[in-house]
């Protein structure tokens, strides 16, 4: 006998007669509701017709935020935190340029002076 993938064959999971009941009733009416992110992917979430729904949701697929409107969807988030910084722009944080120059003319010095006893 074939196996065909992880498939279930007869029996249902908790022993609920299918999807036309929810815990012992029926369950209620429900409607896909469409959203887009700023990618133009289009997601539909299944609502209840009694359910309040969402300005936003995230993308099914990339994981944006989504609004109702195709035309106008929401900004796509800001990158998580700050770009890394260079070598230069920690330098900066902690010196001036001044302070720069009166380090490298004292390294300067000292390198010719260790020169010069050779």
């Amino acid at each position: 006998m074939k196996s065909r993938g992880s498939v279930l064959r007869g029996g249902r999971i908790g022993g609920a007669p299918g999807a036309e009941v929810d815990r012992g009733g029926a369950i209620e009416p429900r409607r896909p509701v469409p959203y887009w992110c700023s990618a133009g992917h289009e997601s539909r979430p299944v609502f209840a017709t009694t359910a309040e729904i969402p300005d936003s949701w995230p993308c099914d697929r990339c994981g944006r935020p989504a609004g109702r409107s195709e035309e106008a969807p929401p900004p796509p988030p800001p990158p998580l935190g700050a770009s890394p910084k260079t070598p230069w722009e920690f330098l900066m944080m902690r010196r001036t340029i001044e302070d720069g120059e009166k380090l490298l003319d004292e390294a300067l010095a000292k390198l010719r002076a260790s020169r010069d006893r050779r």
